[in-house]
């Protein structure tokens, strides 16, 4: 942080960081004539689009990934308004307000994708042999629990359709098999499959992502930890065509 005054240093710029999930909410402070700035992370793909509900904040784009907000130094009564940011699989809604003695104030939010242990890897499961064992365990003749939890998302030929069909537990964790399926006429892809645990507050498991490329996308979602007694589980799956959720 810069060499100031210790009444100026809450104003210095300093930056937190946020994972993204499929909805984020967040609440952040802006002082006027600062403003703050929302930076997401550019291997998500597409650019962002938003909606500010209250127009005395001020958007400014900085490029595809990064989105400025400011208020004028005239602000001096307590202003709050949300800004709705949408981008590729994420939805984003950010509660600002006013401020004019900094207390809280953050000039960058740095938005981060989740944590690599939970990125997906998409390959053939011939390439790999702890895939090839993982689609036995998802889908094969072994003790496991079957679950036939569907859910859509979209309309018409571009619905998506997620079957959970088996929840394998083994010595060393879990093994999740489900399938993911379109319309021919849009072509389908997986851009990650997220397992969360809890009812009231989700938690992410950490896992391990493996597909077959088939008429209908199979997968088996590989977790080390032991979930035998969790009563309440959530898969999250980021497609081309949308987020589609199942909770069992």
């Amino acid at each position: 942080m810069p060499t100031l005054p210790v009444v100026l240093r809450p104003l210095a710029p300093h930056a937190r960081s946020v994972v993204l999930k499929p909805y984020t909410a967040q609440a952040a402070v802006v002082v006027p004539n600062l403003g703050l700035r929302l930076l997401f992370p550019k291997d998500v793909g597409g650019s962002l689009t938003y909606a500010v509900t209250n127009p005395i904040f001020k958007p400014l784009r900085l490029g595809p990934s990064a989105l400025l907000l400011t208020v004028n130094r005239g602000a001096h009564a307590r202003y709050c308004g949300n800004v709705f940011i949408n981008m590729q699989h994420y939805a984003v809604s950010l509660l600002v307000c006013t401020s004019m003695h900094g207390r809280r104030y953050t000039s960058d939010i740095i938005f981060k994708a989740p944590i690599a242990a939970a990125v997906p890897v998409l390959m053939q499961k011939k390439h790999s042999p702890w895939r090839a064992i993982a689609a036995d365990l998802a889908f094969g003749d072994i003790p496991r629990t079957a679950i036939r939890k569907r859910a859509d998302v979209g309309r018409g030929a571009g619905h998506v359709v997620l079957l959970v069909r088996r929840w394998a537990h083994t010595a060393k964790g879990a093994v999740l098999g489900f399938e993911v399926s379109s319309s021919p006429k849009h072509p389908l892809s997986i851009g990650r499959a997220l397992l969360y645990r809890g009812q009231k507050t989700w938690r992410m498991v950490a896992s391990n992502l493996a597909c077959t490329t088939e008429a209908a996308i199979r997968c088996a979602l590989v977790t080390q930890s032991p979930l035998s007694h969790v009563r309440r589980l959530h898969l999250v799956v980021v497609t081309s065509l949308g987020t589609v959720r199942a909770s069992w």
